[in-house]
Formats: C-alpha cells, structure tokens, sequence
C-alpha cells in the first residue's frame, strides 16, 4: 500500500485544496491521504474540501517553518500506515491519470552529477554534513518523490537527534539527505537513475511555484480539471 503525505499550512491552504481537488480527479492507487498541518492553523482549514480517505493530523509547530516542514516529512513514518509514501506539496497539481501502483515495489530516484545542477550544488555540502562522507549526486530531480516507509524509519534509528539537527541548522534538504542515504545504504530497495542515461517520462503533478503563481494556476485550473 501507498499512502500520500501533504505538510501544508494556513498561508498555502488554497493551494492545497486545488492540489486535493485534482488529486482526487485523477490518481487512484493509494491507501489514504494524510495531511500534517499546524495546531495554531485549525481554524482557518476548511475540512469540507478534503476528499475522502484523508486524515488531517495537527502537530505543534516551532521555530523556523522551513526547516519544520522539512522535519515533518523525516518523521512521516509516524503518521502513514503504508509500506510506501509519496511526497506531494500544496502546490503540485496533478493533470494526468496515475495509479500510484505503478510507482511501489523498487521506487524510481533520479539522480544527477553535481556539477551538472547549477543553483542546486547548495545541497551538496548540506548532505554531505549530514552523512559525513562525500556525496557526487543531487537527488532532488523530481517532484512527489515516492520512498519505502521503512527506509524513514531506517534513517530515524541512524540518527536518534534528527530533529535536533535539522532545527538547529541554517539549512537542510530532506529529499536530497533521504536519496543520498537510500542510495549508499538500500540501493537495492530502489531503481537509481543517473539522469544522464535516463529518457524524458512525464512528472506525476505540475509544480507551481507557491509564492509567485497562484494566478497563473488559476487560469490553467478548469482546463486541468475539466
């Protein structure tokens, strides 16, 4: 089974509720929906909005939301049931039939040289902190990235101060840390794909950009949807 994980909050709640809308359009294959949102930010969701099979979860939020969110998505083993999660943000907006069945059992991560990512080499020396060891590859290729429950709960056992460590830091990359992890320590957990050999497929959602635009998916939206 598969579960989907949103970590949104009440400045991104209109999008999530376009994302909610076009997920239930179009994706089937999945166990349920879990939504993590902040208890101070309860009274501004609308739960009329969430399809069924979501469970919306509060937890209480500190310090920088950047870096929380990105805890929260470390620590989401504690809140799916599934043997499998993908990662989906507020702003993805699904525009195309998917049956996330076709996305378990060996989970695609692409990968690429860091020399070939430009602004992204930010997150090579961010990792490689976090590993301590050398890290060529950056792992964040793609958007809702899918991953084995047990490779969170694998990494959560390895580093008992996780959250101490990613809410102290000035940045982290949570998807770059968990694909360097999975592929030095469960390589044979997924199938890894060095861009560089791998053909052009699809994304699953269209990633808007959340601060600049929500207008622009505005106008695209009915067409999407229809």
């Amino acid at each position: 089974m598969i579960d989907i994980f949103y970590k949104s909050y009440k400045n991104d709640f209109k999008w999530l509720y376009h994302s909610l809308e076009s997920l239930s359009k179009y994706v089937t294959g999945y166990n349920e929906i879990v939504i993590l949102i902040p208890e101070s930010d309860v009274k501004s969701f609308d739960y009329r909005k969430i399809p069924q099979r979501t469970r919306v979860l509060t937890v209480k939020e500190y310090g920088n939301g950047y870096l929380y969110q990105q805890w929260c998505k470390m620590s989401a083993y504690k809140y799916c049931k599934s043997e499998f999660i993908l990662f989906a943000d507020s702003d993805c907006i699904f525009d195309h039939d998917i049956n996330l069945q076709d996305y378990i059992g060996t989970p695609e991560i692409l990968f690429t040289d860091y020399s070939k990512v430009g602004d992204a080499i930010c997150w090579k020396q961010v990792t490689e902190t976090m590993l301590d060891r050398e890290v060529r590859w950056e792992f964040m290729r793609r958007n809702c990235l899918v991953y084995h429950t047990s490779t969170l709960k694998n990494i959560a056992q390895k580093y008992p101060n996780l959250e101490h460590t990613i809410m102290n830091s000035e940045r982290f990359s949570e998807f770059n840390f968990i694909g360097a992890y999975a592929f030095f320590n469960e390589y044979s957990k997924y199938k890894f794909v060095n861009t560089d050999e791998w053909e052009y497929v699809r994304p699953k959602s269209i990633q808007y950009h959340s601060y600049t635009e929500f207008d622009k998916m505005l106008k695209e939206f009915s067409n999407i949807v229809k």
